[in-house]
């Protein structure tokens, strides 16, 4: 009876000013997780924290644009100038920027300059989530046949789609562009104010230059016989047939022949 009597004792209630402080408490706790939980989804979705990247892009290119302001269909523009357009670049970077809490400029060097255009990349950090990227496109030197161009660094690069150009046309296997290049700007120089408009290497080395003379150098002496060409067109110059229609064969040991294209 005693026991039962000793159960049914109630136990004594916490005093209410501690009840509100434990209540207290426990908000407060809930307020800073739900502030904490807050800022990240914040931060994960504002985007004055989304990695951002000024674009400098050196090249002449933007001037082409204009050529073809006239056109009616803007997709041409697109087409044609896909390659130099800052949102294709920001396209090409973009795997890169999936984790904007660890940016790598290596990966988006690496991006930018596997695009056909792009001859070299800097990168940079501006900010810890802006980010600055110099980009350096190719320059036309020379038309790669209707496959692509060749830079003035003797690079051969093929954009997805070419744009119109007057380089002049060079004929010759992709493993050989590098010493191709360098020959032709030896023979620029010789040839110097006369222009190239055509050089072509299969067996042999053959020129055509901006008046429709064409000039057949062999494989071997082209220096040489180059230099010899200029010393006697400089005589037989005041000839129109000859200004217009002469081809040169400059194979022979002691001289040239000379013969004339169709009319």
């Amino acid at each position: 009876m005693a026991k039962e009597k000793l159960n049914q004792i109630k136990k004594p209630k916490k005093p209410l000013r501690e009840v509100l402080f434990q209540s207290l408490k426990k908000l407060i706790y809930l307020l800073i997780v739900l502030s904490i939980a807050g800022l990240i989804y914040l931060i994960n979705n504002s985007k004055l924290f989304e990695p951002s990247i000024a674009w400098e892009i050196n090249s002449d290119f933007e001037n082409l644009t204009k050529e073809y302001d006239d056109l009616e269909v803007p997709d041409i523009i697109n087409k044609y100038f896909l390659e130099t357009i800052t949102h294709q670049y920001d396209d090409l970077v973009k795997p890169a920027l999936i984790n904007k809490y660890f940016i790598e400029l290596s990966k988006i060097k690496e991006k930018v300059e596997d695009h056909p255009w792009v001859s070299k990349a800097t990168v940079e950090r501006v900010f810890w989530n802006k980010i600055k990227v110099t980009v350096e496109n190719h320059d036309i030197a020379m038309r790669w046949g209707t496959k692509g161009f060749i830079s003035s660094h003797g690079v051969l690069f093929q954009p997805r789609f070419l744009i119109s150009s007057d380089a002049p046309i060079g004929v010759t296997s992709e493993d050989e562009i590098e010493q191709f290049y360098t020959d032709f700007t030896n023979y620029k120089s010789i040839l110097d104010p006369v222009k190239i408009t055509h050089f072509e290497r299969s067996n042999i080395d053959q020129l055509t230059l901006d008046s429709n003379i064409k000039i057949i150098l062999g494989y071997q002496k082209q220096n040489e016989r180059l230099e010899l060409f200029v010393k006697v067109y400089e005589n037989l110059k005041k000839y129109k047939k000859v200004r217009t229609r002469g081809i040169f064969d400059m194979r022979y040991p002691k001289g040239f022949a000379l013969s004339y294209s169709p009319l």
